[in-house]
């Protein structure tokens, strides 16, 4: 009884904190929406950009638009591959009669790709029960190629996507993701690439000035 109640007790206070800070960052947003002229202003006031430069608040904004395409082509990628690779499956009978959802799949791991190291995992969720349900011996072919996808993606696709998309290279991409999500978790690992994204510009900005 006292496990239980503990467990609900816990699993409350986490979904409170977890709406409080959904409420807050929509309340922020807002604020920040309707205040981004003036605060825009107020910073080209403080930091003037030179002739023919952007101002600093245009330069994050530009930095962060960049992370949007990179993900949004990482997507495309890994989601193109993995309902790819189980159409090859389905058409070499290793996956039978999964073709008419290999598209249905790969939309499915473009979706979750937008989530660090979980996301290509929770992709392959609804193929691999698929597969164990259909045959379960296509389970273990399905699961290969999951695992042939997140070597590629990891180690391969991210750092050069993401890379060119910031404008960094490719092994700060993969220690920032290792340090964001080792500082703290998951949130971390999402936040990592904007930050660094956002970090770039302000250098970027203030480089020549502090020479």
């Amino acid at each position: 009884t006292n496990k239980i109640v503990n467990f609900v007790e816990g699993a409350a206070i986490s979904i409170g904190k977890t709406l409080f800070g959904l409420v807050l960052l929509l309340v922020v947003s807002v604020y920040m929406l309707l205040d981004m002229e003036r605060f825009g202003r107020a910073i080209d006031r403080r930091y003037p950009p030179r002739p023919g430069e952007e101002p600093l608040l245009r330069s994050i904004e530009h930095a962060l638009a960049s992370y949007v395409r990179g993900q949004l082509l990482l997507s495309l990628i890994i989601g193109t591959s993995a309902g790819f690779g189980l159409w090859v499956l389905a058409a070499a009978g290793l996956l039978p009669h999964a073709q008419q959802y290999a598209l249905l799949f790969g939309a499915a791991v473009a979706i979750t790709e937008v989530i660090p190291y979980l996301g290509l995992g929770l992709g392959a969720t609804p193929p691999l029960a698929y597969a164990v349900v259909v045959h379960p011996v296509s389970a273990l072919w399905v699961a290969l190629l999951f695992l042939g996808i997140h070597q590629i993606e990891g180690h391969v696709v991210v750092p050069n996507v993401m890379g060119k998309a910031l404008r960094l290279h490719p092994l700060l991409v993969i220690f920032g993701l290792a340090a964001g999500a080792e500082v703290y978790g998951l949130p971390g690992a999402l936040i990592s690439l904007p930050l660094l994204a956002v970090v770039r510009a302000i250098w970027e900005f203030f480089a020549d000035r502090i020479k």
